[in-house]
């Protein structure tokens, strides 16, 4: 079975527009770079339901996505169609938030201290993409890039293939085979033609409690070094493994898009796991726009981009808006390619959804005057 080794992320900044850190008085927030907001929605969709990710909002007139904060240019409705209503007042919530950025580089005293609490003999290599350590089949890649992307899995034959392009999408960029995937046995499938061994059977394992899979989980973070005050935390149910998605709270406030994914499988064991280990660092601070303005944002979100292309259009989906609080979104900057050094994470409005296609919906709190994209 495949695994993906490393969330290679795709977050760019153009030139200027760097947040500088509040402190000695009241400055005037910084116009950020330009921005792909659009493509947050999509970074997030990947993390799963877990996170706060961006559902389906309705379609503009015509089967396009309006133009806006969230949504980035028109394009061809992706998604089937949500519209949202209230199920209840929206709550007070503060006027100003401070930003926060994330750049591409670690103490690799930290790479070191993920790699043992992972239980990896030796010490992980640098070099100019970032760290790796293979001990046997299991193995630990961290990348210099923004955020500090890092991946744990077993099975990396040798050189995993990058795909293509696109925008950031944690969790999904480097895939890699797995020798314990079970391998076809028709004649003319091995690479010489020749016929090749038998499918192995594949018996369910047993695998440990929700309880005990949200403790190893817990264990492996805090021995790694984050944070978990704060954390929201929630379990999955898979047929190999349960995953755990912890996502951590930066300065006091739940984070949408930061989050770390373990899978523990039979025997408690860690059979993949990835996260991120950059520092976030203060930036501005910024006033919001209000939770009812972001109530209208979030009717305009452009939903998954160009993930799923339906040929009919789908009845469309009411969605309820149960609760809403502050929060914090990974946001990338528009880019032309390259590396990326920094991302950010902008104040955002968490909406609890009922009868969405996620739980959660993060949208971004800053008003239009400070985003350049």
């Amino acid at each position: 079975m495949a695994w993906v080794v490393a969330a290679v992320v795709t977050i760019g900044l153009v030139a200027g527009g760097v947040l500088l850190a509040g402190g000695g008085g009241e400055r005037p927030p910084a116009v950020l770079p330009a921005l792909d907001l659009g493509a947050a929605g999509q970074a997030a969709a990947a993390a799963g339901s877990a996170g706060a990710i961006q559902p389906a909002p309705a379609p503009a007139p015509g089967g396009t996505a309006p133009a806006g904060p969230s949504g980035g240019a028109e394009r061809s409705w992706p998604w089937p169609p949500a519209t949202y209503k209230l199920g209840g007042p929206l709550p007070e919530l503060p006027d100003r938030a401070r930003a926060w950025k994330l750049g591409d580089t670690v103490d690799p005293a930290r790479v070191a201290t993920l790699a043992a609490a992972l239980g990896l003999d030796g010490q992980p290599r640098e070099g100019p993409a970032g760290w790796m350590l293979r001990d046997g089949r299991r193995a630990l890649v961290v990348h210099r890039v923004a955020g500090v992307p890092w991946s744990y899995g077993t099975g990396i034959p040798g050189t995993c293939v990058l795909r293509p392009g696109g925008p950031y999408q944690p969790g999904a960029a480097i895939q890699c085979l797995d020798p314990d995937a079970p391998v076809s046995n028709q004649p003319g499938s091995g690479v010489t033609g020749s016929p090749v061994a038998p499918a192995r059977p594949f018996p369910p394992p047993v695998l440990p409690s929700r309880a005990e899979a949200e403790r190893v989980a817990r264990d492996l973070a805090a021995s790694a070094g984050l944070e978990l005050n704060g954390a929201d935390v929630r379990v999955t149910d898979g047929l190999a493994a349960r995953t755990v998605t912890i996502a951590p709270a930066v300065g006091g406030i739940p984070t949408s898009g930061l989050s770390w994914s373990v899978g523990v499988g039979a025997r408690g064991v860690v059979r993949h796991a990835s996260g991120y280990l950059a520092v976030p660092e203060p930036a501005g601070t910024y006033p919001l726009i209000g939770v009812q303005e972001g109530f209208e944002r979030l009717k305009k979100t452009a939903p998954f981009g160009s993930i799923l292309r339906l040929r009919k259009a789908p009845r469309l989906r009411v969605v309820t808006v149960t609760g809403a609080r502050l929060g914090l979104q990974v946001v990338p900057a528009a880019a032309e390619g390259g590396t990326p050094e920094v991302a950010y994470l902008l104040p955002a409005y968490l909406f609890d959804l009922e009868g969405g296609w996620t739980d959660v919906q993060a949208v971004v709190a800053v008003p239009e005057r400070y985003l350049t994209g």
